[in-house]
């Protein structure tokens, strides 16, 4: 690949952006959306998480107390 091309390319967008700011203000803000939204998925990931752990201790808890229920002589 030519490096000239690539400066070029490069001349040609941010001359484009210079040219039309709401096109620049587009590309900002999307580029912040797709931040804000990968922000969001790993809290949401880490909160899952979470509540799956406190899901599995709820289980163990209840299945200990159910097996407390049974008399000594069936278990």
């Amino acid at each position: 690949m030519n490096p000239g091309a690539v400066e070029e390319g490069t001349k040609g967008f941010f001359s484009a952006m210079k040219d039309q700011p709401l096109s620049l203000a587009l590309v900002v803000m999307n580029l912040c959306l797709l931040g804000y939204l990968y922000y969001a998925g790993i809290v949401a990931h880490d909160e899952r998480k979470t509540e799956m752990q406190l899901l599995y201790q709820n289980r163990d808890a209840m299945a200990k107390l159910l097996f407390e229920c049974v008399p000594p002589e069936r278990h």
